[in-house]
């Protein structure tokens, strides 16, 4: 059996503070395929808390029975900032109260550092360009010198997936159903990955950039420059997972998540399979960052929603409207709030209560609802 539990100190905020990252190792250190998987980045969305939960657990299993033939990590908590951040009985977690910013932005771009170091060095060996990429890159987040706790937090999170052929973020929206979030270079390679999970979307973007983009695209960047005679595969590839809403957190639903990932890992071989896998395709369609419409309100007041989440919208639309509390004319008390592009109704606000500006609503555009062409 081949399974390690590591507790990683972060640098501490204040004197008498002390939190660490712990981290899940399966298989053996350094074996191939390497996967990542990490959780609750933003720690209020708990969802993924409880998937890491089954997730280790199915993990543990494999080991026992000697399956695991590459190496998983998982980091079942990646944020022990965000999770302290509880104010009057609300979780917050997204953002830094510090000023730092969003736990899932900000991270180096380690593209350029990257290219510089190694574009005149590479050859016409995929494999030995492969291994000279990987610690350069392992090489340069571990220069990098945190000033402060979050800093501090980005960099061990970075040096635990930054050499991962796979990189699996699990977030969720506020209310949502199933959505991937995938890189161009990504979305082909996992195209199996998005079957076993099948979203009801998957969103295919390069902006901004997120914990699993950060880790992937110093590939797609370097072969970029290199161009086709100094080979430099895609050797890191991720996505960012929105499980659904964050009150989404039962047992059956993230057990099921879990198995998902598992079988995933299975068909990859990462885990040797218990039995065959039959072939899988997903059946939706990708939607460009360009078809995403995120649906504002003008006023401020109660949101009140007309479709569910899941529901196809046309063009044109009502699909929620605000109420104004402070109207002295109960029939003249309403704003409507329309869908412009329509399609699907993927992600609305928890919060009933809404300011001015407030995405109220997150809609796909689609072609063939409920479902059109697979990737």
């Amino acid at each position: 059996m081949a399974h390690t539990i590591e507790h990683l100190p972060l640098m501490r905020s204040s004197p008498g503070a002390a939190r660490h990252l712990k981290v899940h190792r399966f298989g053996e250190a350094g074996a191939r395929p390497k996967v990542y998987v990490q959780a609750a980045l933003h720690a209020n969305e708990t969802p993924g808390l409880l998937i890491a939960h089954h997730l280790v657990a199915q993990l543990q299993e494999a080991d026992r029975a000697g399956r695991i033939r590459g190496e998983v990590v998982v980091v079942p908590f990646a944020n022990p900032i965000g999770l302290s951040e509880n104010i009057l009985g609300t979780q917050i977690g997204r953002e830094a109260l510090d000023g730092n910013g969003n736990f899932n932005r900000g991270f180096p771009d380690l593209a350029p550092q990257l290219i510089a170091r190694v574009a005149d060095q590479l050859g016409d060996n995929t494999e030995a360009n492969t291994q000279l990429v990987r610690e350069t890159l392992v090489a340069l987040v571990d220069a990098q010198q945190p000033v402060n706790e979050f800093k501090s937090l980005q960099k061990t999170l970075m040096r635990l997936a930054i050499d991962a052929d796979y990189v699996f973020d699990l977030h969720t929206e506020l209310e949502a159903c199933v959505c991937l979030v995938v890189a161009p270079w990504t979305q082909a390679p996992l195209a199996d990955f998005i079957a076993e999970l099948d979203p009801r979307m998957v969103h295919v973007t390069d902006t901004p950039a997120l914990f699993d983009t950060v880790c992937s695209r110093p590939w797609f960047d370097l072969a970029r420059h290199v161009g086709a005679h100094k080979p430099v595969p895609q050797a890191c590839v991720g996505a960012t997972l929105e499980m659904r809403g964050v009150t989404d957190v039962d047992d059956e639903t993230a057990q099921g998540d879990a198995a998902a990932l598992v079988r995933f890992l299975q068909r990859r071989e990462i885990i040797a399979s218990t039995e065959p896998l039959a072939a899988i395709a997903w059946q939706g369609e990708l939607t460009p960052h360009e078809a995403i419409e995120f649906v504002r309100t003008p006023v401020c007041g109660v949101v009140v929603y007309r479709y569910e989440v899941g529901a196809i919208v046309e063009p044109g639309t009502v699909i929620a409207e605000i109420v104004d509390p402070d109207a002295d004319d109960p029939a003249r008390a309403r704003t409507p709030i329309v869908a412009t592009k329509g399609g699907l109704l993927y992600g609305r606000t928890l919060n009933r209560l809404v300011r001015p500006f407030d995405c109220v609503a997150k809609l796909a555009a689609v072609q063939n609802a409920p479902r059109g062409t697979q990737p």
